[in-house]
């Protein structure tokens, strides 16, 4: 970031000791528009115009960016809260398989039991 602003800055400085060594009077036309104006001034407007649109631009791109991130913030939540519902369907079934498992246990173990005493009487 620094080092954007160090260039800006380097930059800016260049752009002004160019209108300065360029300051004669220029006729401009523009549309309908004709007039006698500095050189210098004209080269200055156009920078300011010209940073003006950059920084809009960035100022566009940093809002889009912000909104993208808020989206994606947004279904992270959603899918954050899935993961909680399913773990908690998943520890679910797994207390119902084991309690499952358990009783299916002890029915087989209380049927070979009965199978046992059947065969020793």
């Amino acid at each position: 970031m620094q080092a954007k602003f160090i260039f800006s800055l380097i930059l800016a400085v260049l752009v002004a000791i160019f209108a300065i060594q360029n300051s004669a009077a220029v006729p401009v036309n523009f549309i309908v528009y004709h007039l006698e104006i500095s050189q210098a001034l004209i080269i200055l407007i156009s920078a300011i115009i010209g940073a003006i649109i950059a920084f809009s631009l960035g100022l566009m791109k940093q809002f889009n960016l912000n909104k993208t991130i808020k989206e994606k913030d947004k279904q992270i939540r959603n899918l954050e809260m899935s993961v909680a519902k399913l773990e908690i369907e998943n520890g679910e079934l797994h207390t119902k398989n084991a309690m499952n498992l358990g009783s299916e246990a002890s029915r087989l173990n209380t049927s070979t039991i009965s199978e046992d005493t059947n065969i020793t009487n």
